[in-house]
């Protein structure tokens, strides 16, 4: 049915007010960029080029090291003459890329950090390369292993100094971050080596953090292994101290460290054991 006159009447003027324009509502023109004032578009365009001129922001700190593992240690063996890099793969060969991926995450990737007996700072350089922030500082009584020490962390551009002496008394200004004592502990003298610790403990800043990498006594073929590798490389006289990681957690306890520790497995029979003892 096609509606009264009427209905359609009242159709047609609906249809009619719909099509007019509400002058309360705005209206999009097409054009009007186009139209804008040249200060309009040129204070646009200025903030564009700002923002694409900007640095971009800085990586975030919990991004994964980009120098690490083989890399890193052939970049220290570059630096080292042939006898030094002949020890460098024997002493990497013993403390692994995996095991020293655990250490480096106790570390803290910025700040000061003491290397206690560096030798010729193969660690500090390995460490210094998987994050550059770390200032670290060597020491070691051989002078001429400091002098290597040198040499290594200055061809990688490193932030990184070596100090000769003993480390229970050599003169260091300032607190550090952190410490690490590398398969060093069981070469000091057993009455030395709280002594040492001690010493460590007062050279940390509050909170810092203290690194053990050592061999336990267990099991007793791990440690006759052990044994037999470190007569190879230190001679017969010398007197090794080596102690159960138990014995050193209740030693670290008691000097006023909170202990952390875990035992890591090798494919050969090292009975390595890896301590964070963080300063109370």
């Amino acid at each position: 049915m096609s509606g009264s006159p009427r209905t359609r009447s009242t159709a047609k003027t609906v249809r009619s007010q719909a099509t007019q324009a509400d002058p309360a509502t705005p209206r999009l023109d097409p054009t009007a960029a186009a139209e804008a004032p040249p200060s309009s578009r040129a204070s646009r365009l200025l903030r564009a080029i700002s923002i694409a001129s900007q640095p971009p922001p800085p990586a975030p700190l919990y991004a994964p090291a980009e120098v690490y593992g083989r890399e890193a240690i052939a970049n220290i063996a570059r630096h080292l003459p042939p006898i030094e890099r002949a020890y460098a793969k024997v002493r990497f060969s013993i403390l692994r890329p995996k095991l020293l991926s655990v250490m480096d995450l106790l570390l803290p990737d910025q700040g000061r950090i003491l290397d206690i007996g560096c030798g010729f700072g193969l660690f500090a350089a390995y460490f210094g390369q998987t994050h550059p922030g770390r200032r670290i500082t060597g020491v070691d009584p051989d002078g001429r292993r400091i002098e290597m020490a040198r040499r290594v962390a200055s061809g990688l551009g490193l932030d990184a100094q070596f100090v000769t002496g003993d480390a229970r008394d050599v003169e260091l200004e300032g607190r550090f971050d952190a410490a690490y004592v590398l398969d060093v502990m069981h070469h000091i003298p057993r009455d030395d080596q709280r002594t040492l610790l001690a010493a460590l403990r007062d050279r940390l800043a509050p909170r810092g953090v203290l690194v053990v990498k050592d061999i336990t006594t267990a099991p007793t073929f791990g440690l006759k292994f052990t044994e037999l590798l470190d007569r190879v490389m230190v001679g017969w006289d010398e007197p090794l101290a080596y102690r159960h990681h138990r014995e050193w957690g209740e030693m670290l306890t008691s000097l006023g460290f909170h202990v952390r520790m875990v035992r890591v497995p090798d494919v050969l029979p090292y009975p390595h054991v890896v301590i964070a003892a963080t300063k109370l």
